[in-house]
């Protein structure tokens, strides 16, 4: 009895020493990205070593769209951002974007504003409306720019059972499809939407177990699975 309380005591131990680990390391993080946005608010010096040319196709976005690599077969540059909320994205757009001169602009933004509802949930009305405002406006000037937008939904959370159980997450998720429904609306003949959300959801609406990374990121099988029906999609709009 005494060697089973001792080993339960161990693991007890354990898991707090783990739990404390992943809270200090959260913790950093999200340190870091309030310091970089002190010290650079609109990441502008983020590719200000890589020189100034042109691309045919730009990956334009947050930390979702930083992570994902391009297709096999296709050079895409990547201008995504982590932590970065829409109206950053918006405001950035014509130094990291416009100058490269891109063909198709391959947008995926908006969930970095969205989850703000966990703290800020009395201004759900008002996130959500500048997020999808912010949205157009990129949308607006990619096409002003001649450029052809694919426009990807936002996909869900990928929470586990516990992050479930905290009501915020439903608002999130909620706000996530409702702002969705404005960029299904944003169709247009040189804004395609490509529904990134629908690709990588379960039954439930959220990101698929096997896709999760992570609350707001997806691993590399999500990638992989975003990135068949994208390379399909790409070939078609460069043969326009």
């Amino acid at each position: 009895m005494e060697r089973r309380l001792w080993i339960i005591g161990l693991a007890l131990a354990g898991a707090i020493c783990l739990g404390g680990i992943w809270a200090w390391q959260r913790a950093r993080h999200y340190e870091r990205l309030f310091h970089l946005v002190r010290l650079d608010p609109l990441g502008l010096t983020t590719f200000g070593s890589e020189p100034v040319t042109t691309a045919q196709i730009v990956l334009f976005g947050d930390s979702r769209a930083a992570a994902w690599l391009a297709p096999a077969g296709y050079s895409i540059a990547n201008r995504g951002i982590p932590g970065h909320t829409s109206t950053q994205a918006r405001l950035r757009y014509r130094w990291h974007v416009s100058s490269l001169k891109p063909k198709l602009v391959i947008v995926q933004v908006g969930v970095n504003d969205l989850t703000a509802l966990a703290v800020f949930g009395h201004e759900e009305e008002n996130i959500i409306h500048t997020t999808i405002a912010n949205l157009s406006a990129i949308v607006n000037e990619a096409r002003s720019d001649g450029s052809r937008v694919i426009l990807t939904t936002i996909f869900g959370l990928g929470p586990n059972a516990f992050e479930r159980l905290d009501p915020a997450t439903a608002q999130i998720q909620a706000a996530i499809e409702q702002v969705n429904q404005a960029i299904r609306a944003m169709a247009a003949p040189d804004v395609v939407i490509f529904d990134s959300a629908a690709i990588l959801a379960d039954e439930s609406g959220y990101v698929a177990e096997q896709y999760r990374d992570d609350i707001l990121h997806i691993n590399a099988a999500g990638y992989r699975v975003l990135n068949e029906a994208l390379g399909n999609l790409l070939a078609a709009q460069l043969r326009s």
